[in-house]
């Protein structure tokens, strides 16, 4: 294992954002990961992890270790367990499910990522979220070096959080999976069944390699590819209202909406859309033409224009709708 002085982190985060890290190494397993804590602790520097940069913004140079993860690995449990090794890349890992026969997975295709951060913020995508199939948790507290293993009640998952998110000490190196063996087809969500709708298929007969390459056209329709247009998928959350914060934003705009109990999600694009600001921006960063959720930069600037410019959107946005906007990936 190397470890780089004075490393550019350009490459490794989606955003291409130019800050640098004081140190950089990448790890390929539990082993390299211990002897990466041991040189942080001897240091006595903080130290980061970074699996495919897909959903961190750097708002400053990184004055620490950052770890890149290269863990690869899957163990198959049972007809329906199966247990991966956080550094596998995501979409990689849906497709490979499909191909075992293991379903259910399939909404949450072409998401950018790694398998250990699918956790983090419980990814999710046309009705999913991946916390509905995660069993456990595998991780290694980085300050104590002991293993411990997160049930899926642990977690505290919510919409698009965990308890990762505040607990940084834990390192995720696997994620364990409760796949069906039979197939699940949910093509609910307004914007899936639409797209099937206007297609020439069958909805009756759809099967899960259907819905994986419906939602993989889909999403690479509407979004912007991150290797050329570079973003972090989603940079807004979608809203969550409860039903008097509802009636008090479509007393201002009537806006669709997608119910869940006592709950109404609204589309952070559509309000950014009905705003003024799909296709807008300054000089390294703006909103993307394609889809008004998506922050999309030149690969030339450092994280704090990108954060002034997803302020002021978000004071703007709350100035015409009274809703306040959070952005979804992580702040560094």
């Amino acid at each position: 294992m190397k470890i780089e002085e004075n490393y550019s982190i350009k490459d490794i985060n989606s955003l291409r954002i130019n800050q640098f890290a004081k140190y950089f190494c990448s790890i390929e397993t539990v082993e390299q990961l211990q002897e990466a804590i041991e040189f942080s602790k001897i240091k006595k520097i903080p130290l980061l992890f970074i699996g495919e940069g897909s959903n961190v913004v750097f708002t400053s140079d990184y004055d620490g270790l950052i770890i890149r993860n290269n863990i690869f690995g899957k163990i198959e449990h049972d007809k329906r367990i199966v247990e991966i090794s956080s550094g596998e890349n995501w979409h990689n890992f849906v497709k490979w499910s499909l191909s075992k026969e293991r379903y259910g997975l399939e909404n949450l295709a072409l998401i950018p990522g790694t398998v250990g951060a699918s956790p983090i913020q419980n990814i999710g995508a046309y009705g999913k979220e991946v916390s509905a199939f995660i069993k456990e948790v595998k991780t290694i507290n980085t300050l104590t070096a002991e293993e411990r293993l997160f049930s899926k009640e642990d977690c505290e998952f919510g919409y698009r959080s965990s308890l990762f998110q505040n607990k940084k000490e834990y390192f995720i190196t696997s994620v364990v999976f409760g796949t069906n063996t039979d197939p699940d087809i949910d093509i609910s969500y307004d914007s899936l069944l639409k797209f099937f709708r206007a297609s020439s298929m069958e909805i009756e007969t759809l099967t899960p390699k259907d819905v994986f390459d419906g939602v993989s056209s889909l999403r690479s329709t509407i979004l912007p590819d991150h290797n050329k247009e570079f973003n972090v998928g989603s940079f807004f959350k979608n809203l969550v209202l409860g039903e008097e914060d509802f009636k008090k934003l479509t007393k201002i705009i009537n806006v669709p909406y997608y119910q869940t109990n006592s709950s109404y999600k609204v589309s952070s694009g559509y309000l950014l859309e009905k705003g003024g600001w799909k296709g807008k921006g300054v000089k390294n960063v703006r909103i993307s033409e394609k889809h008004a959720s998506v922050l999309t930069t030149s690969g030339s600037l450092d994280g704090k224009e990108v954060v002034r410019f997803a302020n002021s959107i978000i004071d703007d946005i709350y100035s015409k709708f009274r809703v306040k906007l959070e952005i979804e990936p992580t702040l560094i």
